[in-house]
């Protein structure tokens, strides 16, 4: 069988939807394409350069025209068609573009956060965050810091989504230790949010501190230049 590059991605993508990120090995994938251990190596030259092209194919489409449609604004809160789009809103928007990205495959996520990949589909998604935050009024540096932070919490939010998701009892174990953890009398304050705590949290939440992240930044826009820390 002649393999090409995109049939063995392919198959590595639908192998990580399959068995997981820390069970996906290249004798696993040989064996997925039934093709002999190390023929994928034509192709890729190491696992790690095999997973970096899977997290930038995730990526595919992220950074495009932001004029989705109205069924997918609709659905993330995004603006209409034809509407100029504030900065602020703009980000707002790559960051459901992302989310949704990383939980199209189990793992998404932790592949994304695993791979250093500056191929073409992150460089095009690191462009796109920058260039829109200096368009808000943000220094070079404070652009890249900004985008890390914004990238970094929807990363670690959607780890927490897919770890959350993949439980066998959906989180239920968890919540009621934390339940039975929890004294109201020590813990007043913990009691009375504990309905609101344990996993998973999905939509609603990420908006929630989508909102208060996108918030700090269009402070730090608004204040101009963040002081250096050193």
């Amino acid at each position: 069988m002649r393999l090409n590059r995109d049939q063995v991605l392919s198959a590595a993508l639908d192998l990580l939807d399959e068995a997981g990120l820390d069970q996906l090995t290249m004798r696993r994938l040989s064996t997925a394409l039934g093709v002999q251990n190390g023929a994928t190596y034509w192709h890729f030259r190491s696992k790690q350069a095999l997973l970096e092209a899977m997290a930038d194919t995730l990526l595919t489409g992220v950074a495009d025209t932001l004029l989705t449609g109205v069924a997918d604004a609709r659905h993330t809160g995004e603006a209409d068609l034809g509407e100029p789009e504030p900065w602020d809103e703009r980000i707002a928007r790559l960051a459901h573009r992302l989310r949704r990205a990383l939980l199209s495959r189990r793992d998404g996520a932790r592949l994304f956060s695993a791979a250093f990949f500056p191929l073409p589909n992150a460089l095009a998604y690191g462009e796109a965050m920058i260039a829109t935050l200096c368009q808000g009024g943000l220094t070079a540096r404070d652009a890249s810091w900004a985008a890390d932070t914004l990238t970094y919490y929807v990363v670690g939010h959607t780890i927490e989504e897919q770890l959350a998701a993949a439980l066998p009892d959906g989180g239920a174990e968890g919540a009621a230790r934390l339940a039975e953890a929890v004294d109201p009398q020590r813990h007043p304050h913990l009691f009375a949010a504990l309905a609101h705590i344990p996993a998973p949290h999905h939509e609603d939440h990420f908006a929630y501190g989508l909102q208060l992240v996108v918030a700090g930044i269009r402070s730090t826009a608004t204040a101009g230049r963040v002081a250096d820390p050193r």
